[in-house]
Order: structure tokens, then C-alpha cells, then sequence
């Protein structure tokens, strides 16, 4: 998590914000935001996201993604961009290249047991579709909890306020695709 702390860090700076100034955008404190900047702390994929959108980029490139300049559409198993332990036991591969014309975000999470997306609920532009890989998996859209078994997919609004859990004792999986990109 360094790589975020020092991205976010970067960028913070590049845009003049005190982490003061900074934190009290996204929401959160500027204690919050150094410990993240120094990787002392994860934040929650929720906390990422408002952070993302405060620095007007995405969560992929905050976690190192970069544009290669390699045109293949393919993305190897081996080179995809990934993060471990985002937050509260979130694991995030990236699917797809970096594309400033893309329309969509396919991603792969794998949620160590009992893993959430955070203590909140977080809403945000655009839509999602899920599918359940592997294990079992709670999404929550306002007060209304569904269970996804492994096979179910689920399509919502993303503004919605929403959440999701791993409910199994193992880990789970779940092919997302988000719109628009903000990973």
C-alpha cells in the first residue's frame, strides 16, 4: 500500500491541497490521510474511491496503474494490476489495460473470509453487475441485504447506497464490472 500513500501523496501535492484542506474534501481527517500516505494505514475501498475522486483520477491509477503503451487488448494473468489487503481484506485485480475512452471496469475482488467493503455504505455515479465466482456474498443496496451464492450476479445503480460483505469462513470471489471507470 506505500505505492497509494505515495500517489496520493504526489497528487495532493501537484493540486496544492494541505492534507488538512484534503481530508476535510474527502471526508475524512488529516491524521486519516498522512497515515495512508506514509502506508502506515489501508483505507476501505469506499475511502479509496472518495480519495480517487478528490484528486479527479481514478483508483487504478492510485494503486500504479499505468498506460504501457502497449496496444494488445489482452491483459496476461501474471501482469494484471493488482492490490492486497485493501482496507478490510479486499484483493483487487484490474482486468483490463488503462484506456482513457473506456466505458466500463471489469475487476476481479477476492474477499479474505468475512471481508467487507467497508462500515459504511457508499453510493457514487454509475452502475454495477456482479457475479459470484467463488463463495457467498452479501450485497446491501440501502436497507435490503442479498445473498449471492456462488453463480449469482446482481446488476444495481451505483447511486444507491450499498455495501457488501463476505459471508463465508473462506475466501470469496466476484467478477465486477463497474461504469464508469473509476478504478
Amino acid at each position: 500500500m506505500k505505492i497509494v500513500g505515495s500517489n496520493i501523496r504526489r497528487l495532493r501535492k501537484e493540486q496544492n491541497y494541505s492534507i488538512r484542506d484534503f481530508g476535510k474534501k474527502v471526508g475524512v481527517s488529516a491524521s486519516f490521510i498522512s497515515q495512508v500516505e506514509m502506508g502506515k494505514i489501508s483505507p476501505s475501498l469506499s475511502k479509496l474511491r472518495d480519495i480517487a475522486d478528490g484528486l479527479n483520477t481514478t483508483v487504478g491509477l492510485l494503486i500504479g496503474e499505468t498506460d504501457s503503451n502497449n496496444s494488445s487488448p489482452v491483459v496476461k494473468k501474471g501482469n494484471r494490476r493488482h492490490t492486497d489487503h485493501l482496507g478490510t481484506g479486499l484483493n483487487v485485480d484490474l482486468l483490463s489495460r488503462p484506456d482513457p475512452f473506456k466505458q466500463m471496469e471489469p475487476i476481479l475482488i477476492k474477499l479474505d473470509p468475512h471481508a467487507t467493503s467497508g462500515d459504511e455504505q457508499y453510493q457514487h455515479y454509475g452502475q454495477e453487475f456482479i457475479i459470484v465466482l467463488k463463495g457467498k456474498i452479501m450485497i446491501s443496496l440501502n436497507d435490503t441485504d442479498y445473498v449471492l451464492d456462488e453463480g449469482d450476479s446482481m446488476y444495481f445503480n451505483s447511486n444507491i447506497p450499498h455495501s457488501f460483505k463476505n459471508l463465508k469462513n473462506s475466501i470469496s470471489e466476484a467478477l465486477w464490472v463497474v461504469t464508469p471507470p473509476s478504478f
